[in-house]
């Protein structure tokens, strides 16, 4: 549970420190992220202390990677299986190279039929005003059932999770495994979308059932088709880290950050525009600022080399529009592990790093403040949103050891700080504005989303295991593949079912209160996930499979009634709960989270 802070808030507190002469800092140990044995008796996960491991069937550890959110975490690689009859749809035509990927023909074939009727699909949309907080499976366990596989569940999970205030874990887990399919296709017919009435994404449309378009992208209903893919700016190297770390959506472009660079491809015809030098010969990214600034400034945070346990350190301003580096600094001085954040506001720069946070003045890099911590010895993580650092501070020597505080971005002052004193074992920073946490414990049931008001107001408290579910939300505001998405005082996610065979619901949650404010179900089968928030709805993606073209589904904010999409082409297959997908301009445009599954990006449209 959340702790009121006792007499003065700021009393005793560790305030910013101002530019000054440079003085040497005690280097923090650092721990040891080795392997660890699976707990039984929960979907197939292994916690470790301060990480958060994803592992599914039989499979076995690969090698080191990028692990969102700076973690240094074991990949997770599923030996290639055949898809079942029943399972993910492969067009005719398609091949299985010698590692187990359907490997794509040249022509990607458009769907040339019309939508069916929604009671010829016999999609229901059930909408269900439930007072209790659903709960999250992991994106791992979607994907298998995506797979034509079926989860596992303990009999723990099958009855309502108890409330419980004493243990918190968290931190955000990287599933960063290479997912089976890139699928395109000669000769197969994609079946139409049931059409309901709703909004969404895209341009005008093809003469398809027309759902109505209110707010968001037009032409949501229509059809979608490829009108380019990105090639490649840079190879990766055999063997090397593909992972997404970041993405920004431009007016005109789209840019990547993965171990290849950071690059930008027009949207036109997916043709590279720029690349950004790295700060150091050798030097890879490691992270990007949630978006840009309104002068069109972003933010990259690169290592001094591939090795994933290299501090993430070295940070570069970058003027989208040429992609030249304007200036270059550093949060830390650490040789060993270190793990970082930055964001960008209209006037700072701002890194949240193992054991500060920092600000810089945009226009020339200028050091502004710096903040250590509630105390001595102290462990941070955290974002920015708008005027607002949301820091997770754990200190030695603090009380209660692990606390939320909110910093302005102005001068790095505690603007408030509430203690979570059930002794979490991380705590994720989900957003700043609002301040939203994720806090996770020794068991699944544990854990919990807290959130406070603009000034701290007390906590509102939202249960991640509820109800046959778990809630997604292991990926905030800050992650390169964001999962739970926020309007006002608003929170909502995908929830997964526990057990096998059921289908994949979105809710909404009241910040305020910490009540689900709806709850609908999914339509389709297969894998989804919660990609991204347009015109005042919640965006579902959805997979492609036999009977089912892959699309979009959309849930306004108020009363979350399910309206599906027009499909994408036939071959799209896991493409757009692959990664990122992002909304603008008149395109959806897919950025794999691993670019040697799926390629580096994407855009599509509406036909007509």
């Amino acid at each position: 549970m959340a702790q009121e802070p006792f007499g003065d808030a700021h009393a005793g507190q560790q305030q910013p420190w101002y530019p000054q002469e440079p003085q040497q800092q005690a280097q923090q140990p650092q721990q040891d992220w080795g392997y660890y044995p699976q707990q039984p008796g929960w979907d197939g996960y292994a916690q470790p202390q301060g990480g958060y491991y994803e592992q599914q069937g039989t499979g076995g550890y690969g090698p080191t990677g990028y692990a969102e959110g700076g973690y240094v975490q074991e990949q997770y690689y599923q030996p290639y299986q055949e898809p079942e009859p029943d399972g993910i749809y492969v067009p005719e035509g398609a091949a299985y190279s010698a590692d187990g990927y359907v490997q794509p023909l040249a022509v990607e074939p458009e769907p040339d039929t019309e939508p069916m009727s929604e009671a010829e699909a016999g999609a229901e949309v059930v909408a269900e005003p439930v007072a209790e907080a659903p709960a999250r499976s992991s994106r791992a366990a979607a994907r298998r059932g995506a797979e034509g596989r079926t989860g596992s569940s303990s009999s723990s999970l099958a009855a309502k999770a108890k409330a419980a205030r004493d243990k918190v874990l968290t931190g955000e887990h990287v599933p960063s495994r290479k997912a089976l399919l890139v699928r395109a296709g000669a000769g197969a017919a994609a079946l139409a979308v049931l059409v309901a009435a709703g909004l969404m994404v895209g341009i005008e449309g093809d003469g398809g059932k027309a759902a109505a378009d209110s707010g968001g992208e037009p032409g949501f209903s229509v059809a979608h088709s490829r009108v380019w893919a990105a090639q490649p700016a840079a190879a990766v190297q055999p063997g090397a880290d593909d992972t997404l770390v970041g993405s920004w959506l431009l007016a005109d472009a789209v840019v990547r950050a993965d171990a290849s660079g950071v690059h930008a491809y027009d949207r036109t015809a997916g043709k590279p525009t720029w690349s950004v030098e790295p700060p150091a010969a050798g030097a890879v990214p490691c992270g990007l600022s949630a978006g840009v600034n309104q002068a069109g400034l972003g933010a990259a945070l690169f290592r001094p080399q591939a090795d994933p346990k290299s501090p993430c350190t070295l940070v570069a301003a970058v003027d989208t529009k040429t992609g030249k580096t304007a200036w270059t600094k550093n949060v830390s001085d650490a040789k060993g592990a270190y793990t970082a954040r930055v964001g960008v506001t209209e006037d700072k720069v701002i890194a949240v790093g193992d054991d500060r946070a920092i600000a810089w003045e945009s226009a020339d890099g200028k050091d502004v403040w710096q903040y250590t911590g509630q105390g001595k010895f102290c462990t941070l993580s955290g974002g920015v949103t708008g005027k607002t650092v949301m820091v997770a501070s754990t200190c030695a020597d603090s009380t209660p050891g692990a606390q939320a505080v909110a910093l302005n971005t102005a001068d790095g002052k505690v603007s408030w700080w509430r203690g979570l004193n059930n002794q979490p074992k991380t705590v994720t920073v989900l957003s700043a504005e609002p301040a939203v946490v994720l806090t996770t414990g020794a068991k699944p049931e544990d854990d919990r989303v807290f959130a406070w008001g603009a000034a701290g107001d007390p906590a509102a408290e939202i249960p991640v295991i509820a109800d046959g579910g778990r809630l997604d939300v292991a990926h905030g505001a800050f992650s390169a593949t964001p999962e739970v998405f926020f309007q006002d005082r608003t929170l909502v996610a995908a929830v997964s079912p526990t057990a096998p065979g059921g289908p994949v619901s979105v809710a909404g949650y009241d910040l305020d209160t910490g009540k689900q404010r709806w709850k609908t179900a999914a339509g389709a089968k297969g894998a989804a996930r919660v990609v991204g928030l347009d015109g005042g709805a919640v965006v579902l993606a959805v997979d492609e499979r036999r009977d089912q073209p892959a699309h979009l589904s959309r849930f306004p904010m108020a009363g979350g009634q399910e309206a599906t999409g027009g499909n994408f082409p036939a071959g799209t297959g896991s493409l757009l709960v692959s990664g990122r997908v992002l909304i603008g301009g008149g395109q959806v445009v897919v950025v794999p989270e691993h670019a040697g599954n799926f390629g580096t990006a994407a855009g599509y449209q509406a036909k007509g």
